[in-house]
């Protein structure tokens, strides 16, 4: 069956990369081609195969403490979607003549999104350090965690108080444990396996393994197993080794979950055809505007809340694993079952579109939402005297905070970009100019003044913000921040004044560049001619 599984994924994704297509819609194509093979039973039991290593892997990458300056949005703006779409899904599921279990099934595929493919997709194509990936970062922790609650609720082996208090005790007990082993065991079993990477991943496996076996004896799902023992081994740096590792084994497992919900596919009846279809209008419009609108009231900017909308118009994995489960225990149908399976697999293929193309839908259908865009925050002083000839520094970090010292000492005027609301409060409490927004918005380079702008200095080395900032109808030069001098050599030929690359430039030379060029005009071409051949060398260095 493997063999069939990966043959067909090569073929087909080759053929969708060929077309500049996500991968995702190639191994649900190619699911249904294998689907034709093999009977559903066994493409049921590879589908929570797959899932279970999947959260898993969620549950390593998982971590709470850098969320917290997005987290009370993030909550705020979950509650309110999963109240207004879950009471709209189940008005709907009674006027259908579902029964109790299956109205509760068909609130929880149209109410939580998929954290795998939603954030997957994020960290593929927008870097997750900007506003609208945090806030769907916190968006899907927050519903993942009413989800796992969910899972021990639905675990219980009867509905009776006994049974779902002892179903809750065996979860949280689980999570505390995983806690513990946290902050207590995995920095000892790192430091005992002296950091070495493939030792760290056979200790995240005999975690998972621990926990899966845990999970087995206490009758709950594998899913809140899976999820435990990825919190276990999420401690920072010691996750990034581990994912690092099972870097291979997440494509196999990708593979393997796509796929086989693909083969999960039949051709559907009338019934089926309206309860999918009514499910794909909730999850993949209603539940998209519903996070827009909340987040644009609690003040984050439309292009933001778009973004981030985006990147949950899918079915969540966890209402998956409860859908099969309520399937195999013959408490839901097989329309509704069907119905599922459908509705993730489509919605699905289309987050993977949205994801990438998000920046055009927005462009499109802002101007018709009738959604008012909440005003920009910017500094006072800012808002009551407008600079020109100023530096704008995209980015408060450590090397922006290193600048924006440097045109101090020199009395230079200039402006500060950053969405991280901590940056923005420390800046506020300097009395220092500057504008919390998006950098991916042109109201946010308006507000900055970009226009009479004497240079713009971007420290984030994101290609999009990048491109953006030489995209702009400006005189201003231009000083970016690049990962690679590939990428260096390409920003400079398409107009950057200079691009620092980490691996040849100091902070303390870059300020010493800022120095030159706003003092000297000569000083700016020079620095672009010598950066050019500079890169160009080290180009030839490494290549030869």
């Amino acid at each position: 069956m493997l063999t069939m599984v990966f043959t067909a994924s090569s073929v087909i994704l080759f053929l969708f990369n060929r077309f500049s297509h996500p991968a995702l819609p190639a191994y649900i194509v190619a699911g249904v081609v294998v689907g034709n093979f093999f009977p559903a039973e066994e493409m049921i039991s590879f589908t929570r195969i797959g899932l279970s290593f999947l959260v898993f892997v969620f549950g390593v990458k998982m971590d709470p403490e850098r969320l917290r300056t997005v987290a009370g949005d993030g909550l705020r703006t979950a509650l309110i979607q999963i109240t207004s779409v879950s009471a709209l899904s189940l008005g709907l599921s009674l006027l259908l003549g579902l029964n109790g279990f299956e109205s509760l099934v068909f609130v929880l595929v149209t109410a939580l999104s998929s954290t795998l493919v939603g954030l997957d997709l994020l960290e593929k194509e927008v870097d997750l350090r900007l506003a609208h990936g945090r806030l769907a970062e916190s968006l899907h922790l927050s519903q993942d965690l009413i989800a796992v609650v969910s899972l021990m609720l639905l675990g219980a082996s009867s509905y009776t108080l006994e049974a779902v208090s002892v179903s809750l005790a065996h979860g949280f007990g689980l999570l505390a444990l995983a806690l513990l082993f946290r902050k207590y065991l995995l920095g000892y079993m790192a430091g005992v396996t002296e950091n070495s990477r493939e030792l760290l991943m056979l200790v995240s496996i005999t975690v998972l393994i621990g926990f899966l076996s845990l999970t087995e004896y206490f009758r709950i799902s594998l899913a809140i197993g899976s999820f435990s023992a990825g919190l276990a081994v999420s401690k920072y740096p010691h996750n990034m080794e581990i994912l690092d590792t099972t870097g291979s084994l997440k494509d196999f497992f990708s593979a393997v979950f796509f796929v086989s919900l693909g083969a999960l596919l039949s051709l559907p009846s009338p019934r089926v055809l309206v309860l999918s279809g009514l499910m794909l209008l909730l999850t993949v419009l209603m539940k998209p505007f519903a996070v827009i609108t909340s987040l644009v009231a609690l003040g984050q900017n439309k292009r933001t809340a778009y973004l981030t909308g985006f990147s949950i118009d899918q079915v969540s994995e966890f209402a998956l694993i409860i859908t099969i489960q309520a399937y195999l225990s013959n408490l839901i149908g097989d329309a509704v079952f069907q119905a599922t399976i459908i509705t993730a697999t489509v919605s699905m293929m289309i987050s993977s579109y949205t994801a990438k193309h998000g920046n055009r839908i927005y462009n499109l259908l802002s101007p018709y939402d009738h959604i008012p865009s909440f005003p920009q925050k910017i500094s006072e002083k800012l808002r009551q005297e407008r600079p020109s000839d100023h530096v704008i520094v995209l980015g408060y970090d450590t090397q922006g905070e290193r600048i924006v010292q440097k045109l101090k000492d020199e009395n230079e005027d200039f402006v500060v970009i950053d969405n991280d609301p901590e940056k923005i409060t420390d800046l506020e409490e300097k009395e220092e100019n500057f504008v919390y927004g998006d950098v991916l918005d042109h109201e946010t380079w308006e507000n900055a003044g970009y226009r009479k702008a004497e240079l713009i200095i971007s420290t984030a080395p994101i290609t999009k913000v990048s491109d953006t900032v030489l995209e702009l109808e400006t005189d201003a030069d231009t000083i970016l921040r690049a990962e690679d001098v590939k990428e260096a050599q390409r920003l400079m030929d398409k107009g950057a004044t200079y691009v620092s690359v980490p691996e040849i430039l100091s902070s303390e030379l870059l300020t010493d560049h800022i120095e030159g060029i706003m003092e000297n005009r000569s000083y700016r071409e020079d620095l672009r001619r010598k950066s050019m051949l500079e890169l160009r060398r080290f180009i030839q260095d490494t290549e030869g």
